[in-house]
Formats: C-alpha cells, sequence, structure tokens
C-alpha cells in the first residue's frame, strides 16, 4: 500500500498549497492590471473623505472607450480597495444669472435736430419682486429692419449719467453679422430702472436708386434723396438676479497643433489637447473681422458640433468673446463612452471668398474633475487616530469596465451628497511605473476580488481534505 500512502502525501501536500495560496495573496496582485501609479499626499489634518485633482499623466493613460472610473483604483495602506467616486471640480459663486427680457414702457420719443433721437423708457418691477437682488443688466432694441449702422448711449433716467454705450446695426445684405443688444457693464437695480436711449444719426438722408432730370437741359440728371429710419418695435430690458450659482472651474490652455492645410476654399486643422476632456474650444485671429461657418470632429469622425464663429473688433464694437467659443457637445455614441475626450479634434473653416485667418490661434476649455474617496482608517489597539499614510491612485491599464459593487455605490452617493465646493485637499507625487504590472491582467471591477479569491481557494482546499478524508477511512477499510 506505499504508492497509495504516497499518493495521500501528495493530496495533502497540494491542500497545504491551496491553504498557503488563500491565505498569502498579496495586495500587489490586485493592482497589477495598472501599469502606473502615484502617491496621495494627504494634508497633515485630513478629513475622513480626501479630494484630489486628475492630472495630465493619469488624462493620458485614461482608455477613451470606457468611463473614467474604470481605468482608476484607490488603495489604501492596508492594500485594500477604497470606494471613490469622480466629479466635476466646481463650486457657488455670486453671479449675475439671466432671469428675463422684459418689455419696457416708452415713456418718452424725440427726434433731436441733428438727426439723432432720444427715447425714454422704464421698467414695471411688479414681476421680479420674487427675484433676490434683481438687477437690469442691459437692454435690447427690437426691430426688423435691415441694413443700418447705429451708435447708441444709454443713460440713467435724468439723462445725465452714462450707462453704458454700443452698436445698434445689421449688415445682413453683405455679411451674416447683427447686434441689437447693449450690455451694461455694471448691473443697475430695478427701483432705478429708468433710462434715457441716445441713437445717433437715426434719421438718415439716402440716395434713391431712382434719378430725375433737371429741367431745361436734358442732358443733366440729379439723383433723388430719402429720408431712412429704422423703425423700433419696442425695448426690452433684460433683469437677472445676484444669486448662488453652481459653476465649473474650468482650465484654458494651447493645444498641439498637429496639421494645418488649405482644401479649396477650407482650413482643416488637426489638434490635440492630450485626450483631456473638452468642454469648447475658442477660436482668434489677429483679423480685426472675420465669420466662418465651421465643423468639429473627434478622431473616429464623428461630427460633435457645427455652426458659425465670430469677430468684430473695432473701437465702436465688439463682439462677445462667446462668439468665437465652439462646444463640444457630449452626445451619445455606441463606440465611445466619453465623446468628451479623443486623442485627436479636426476643425473645418469655411472661408468663402475671404483668406485664411491670419495667425490662427485655438485655446481648449477643459473640465477639471477631481477625485473622492474615503480616507478614514480603523484606530490599531491603544491608538487613539488612525494612519493617513500610503494611499496610492493605480491608473492606465487595458481593463474593461464592470459595475462597482452595491457597496461602492452607496458610498458613492454619500460623496455626492458633500456640501459643495469641495477643495481638492490632497496633492499627489510624480507618476511612478508600477513593479506588479502584468499586462494580461485584469481588474473585474472596484471589489477586492483578493478576499474572493481567498474564500475560493479555501473552499477548494475544504474539498480536498473532504476528499482525502474519505480516501483515508476506505484506505483503512481495505487495509484492515
Amino acid at each position: 500500500m506505499k504508492p497509495v500512502r504516497n499518493h495521500l502525501k501528495l493530496l495533502t501536500a497540494a491542500a497545504c498549497f491551496l491553504f498557503a495560496a488563500a491565505t498569502g495573496f498579496s495586495g500587489e496582485e490586485k493592482t497589477a492590471a495598472f501599469p502606473f501609479y502615484k502617491d496621495i499626499i494627504l494634508p497633515e489634518h485630513p478629513n475622513d473623505i480626501s479630494v484630489f485633482t486628475i492630472d495630465a499623466d493619469i488624462w493620458r493613460e485614461l482608455r477613451l472607450d470606457t468611463v473614467i472610473q474604470a481605468g482608476i483604483r484607490i488603495v489604501g495602506p492596508d492594500g485594500e480597495f477604497r470606494p471613490f467616486d469622480i466629479w466635476p471640480e466646481d463650486g457657488y459663486e455670486l453671479v449675475y444669472v439671466a432671469r428675463d427680457y422684459s418689455d419696457a414702457t416708452i415713456t418718452g420719443f424725440e427726434t433731436l435736430p441733428d438727426g439723432s433721437v432720444r427715447i425714454s423708457a422704464s421698467l414695471t418691477t411688479q414681476r421680479f419682486s420674487d427675484l433676490d437682488d434683481a438687477q437690469v443688466v442691459g437692454l435690447r432694441i427690437k426691430t426688423r429692419a435691415k441694413d443700418f449702422d447705429k451708435k447708441v448711449k444709454v443713460y440713467d433716467g435724468s439723462g445725465n449719467n452714462l450707462i453704458a454705450e454700443g452698436a445698434f446695426l445689421d449688415y445682413s445684405s453683405r455679411v451674416n453679422l447683427r447686434n441689437d443688444t447693449i450690455t451694461f457693464p455694471a448691473p443697475v437695480p430695478v427701483k432705478e430702472s429708468s433710462f434715457v436711449i441716445v441713437m445717433d444719426n437715426y434719421t438718415e438722408i439716402k440716395d434713391s436708386p431712382r434719378f430725375r432730370v433737371v429741367e431745361g437741359d436734358s442732358s443733366i440728371v440729379e439723383q433723388e434723396k430719402y429720408r431712412e429710419s429704422p423703425k423700433i418695435d419696442g425695448i426690452e430690458l433684460q433683469v437677472a438676479g445676484k444669486n448662488p450659482t453652481r459653476v465649473k472651474r474650468p482650465v484654458s490652455s494651447p493645444v498641439t497643433i498637429l496639421s494645418r492645410e488649405k482644401k479649396g476654399n477650407t482650413t482643416v486643422v488637426k489638434f490635440s489637447n492630450g485626450s483631456a476632456w473638452l468642454d469648447s474650444i475658442t477660436v482668434d485671429s489677429s483679423d480685426v473681422f472675420f465669420s466662418r461657418p465651421y465643423r468639429l470632429y473627434d478622431d473616429s469622425g464623428n461630427s460633435v458640433s457645427t455652426g458659425t464663429v465670430r469677430k468684430l473688433d473695432t473701437a465702436a464694437f465688439h463682439t462677445s468673446p462667446f462668439d468665437r467659443v465652439i462646444p463640444v457637445l457630449n452626445s451619445f455614441s455606441k463606440d465611445r463612452a466619453n465623446m468628451n475626450r479623443s486623442k485627436f479634434w479636426t476643425l473645418e473653416l469655411d472661408n468663402g471668398e475671404y483668406n485664411e485667418l491670419k495667425d490662427l490661434e485655438i485655446i481648449a476649455n477643459e473640465s477639471v474633475f477631481q477625485v473622492r474617496f474615503l480616507s478614514v482608517e480603523p484606530p490599531a489597539s491603544g491608538e487613539t487616530d488612525a494612519s493617513r499614510s500610503g494611499y496610492r491612485v493605480y491608473y492606465g491599464g487595458k481593463a474593461p469596465y464592470v459595475a462597482p459593487p452595491p457597496e461602492f455605490r452607496e458610498a458613492a452617493a454619500s460623496l455626492d451628497k458633500l456640501k459643495y465646493p469641495v477643495r481638492a485637499d490632497s496633492t499627489l507625487s510624480a507618476q511612478k511605473e508600477n513593479p506588479e504590472w502584468d499586462p494580461s491582467a485584469s481588474p473585474a471591477s472596484a471589489r477586492d476580488w483578493g478576499l474572493v479569491y481567498k474564500i475560493i481557494m479555501a473552499a477548494a482546499a475544504l474539498a480536498v481534505f473532504v476528499i482525502l478524508l474519505f480516501s483515508v477511512k476506505k484506505i483503512d477499510k481495505v487495509e484492515g
């Protein structure tokens, strides 16, 4: 029976190996799917929830075809995964938020000898009584007229104190450009919302396309004249309130131009912002005026934005900086979970009959994201506080995203209830290579699968011992 005894020894050795494997699973094996990590440097007196900002190194290593959470794991000092969530870094600011345009009552309309016009207008405040600290932040002159160019000055109700000035113009027969809004540099309280609007050169004498023959000499003709004034259909006042508003904290930086070429009347620019999350781009040029239809594509050729960018920069009139901003629309695509991230972007500008833009500049307007994670450790026996060192963020790799277990989702829901704004109180070390990285490894989820592995291996070891036990009993019966 020696062969049987030897066989039992081998089975016993295998069982011991299973128990050793079950109890000896290292924390490094759980992070083997991530090629890089950074140490998280917590403040001297950290909270139970710590926050850091996702930097350019992490963005560069995150996959484009899955959600951000898939490529990040937070590991505590004990080698266990920590629940975390990712949110745009934002906060509350006191800003004037436009509530509505409201028709003003025109109380006076006077044409002056120099051809200008003086309009008196006021606002009834009752409808805005529910808006805290209501302000008038601008006005709009309503008209259906085309092709005109007037200078406008807005005074307070006395007509003595200048509030704002700007241009009231329409060039629609020549180019797609129109402005009928005067924005106030400083808001005016609703209770003081009586205004005097002075528009110069309101009535102009223009040449008519018609001609007439001067009596007495059939060889002389005179061009007829006519008086023209754009009909004012009304005045609207823009009312806003100084209210706390949650806003993103954006960051703007120049992009890397990969290529630029002219295809017919179209300028095609290929650029990159390092795979970071892109909210919009700002297009500018040294040209004083431009108006260009555009199309923006991601690296898969998906159209993410279309429209027209405009600029008019003169002493009398400036278009809004927002007219040069191209938004990146976060539309759904089955090929990409993050439509606002791309290896590169392609911008097409239609020049029409104009030359290419001089000194073309593209600025990336990017969202800033922060990671919030649980940084509380149970104190060891005899200690009054827990150690807060040894936290790391692992990232990168090619593992597909799997939804986190329920306890992680519950923790994320709690993190979402934090009072805004949440400041990034932690910093990150330089990027380091993970010595345990295994390209074939794959983290199935944010769960500590090491524990699951231990349970499975322990169960396998127990099963082996049960088999051994029955085998020994059978052998004893045979030998007996």
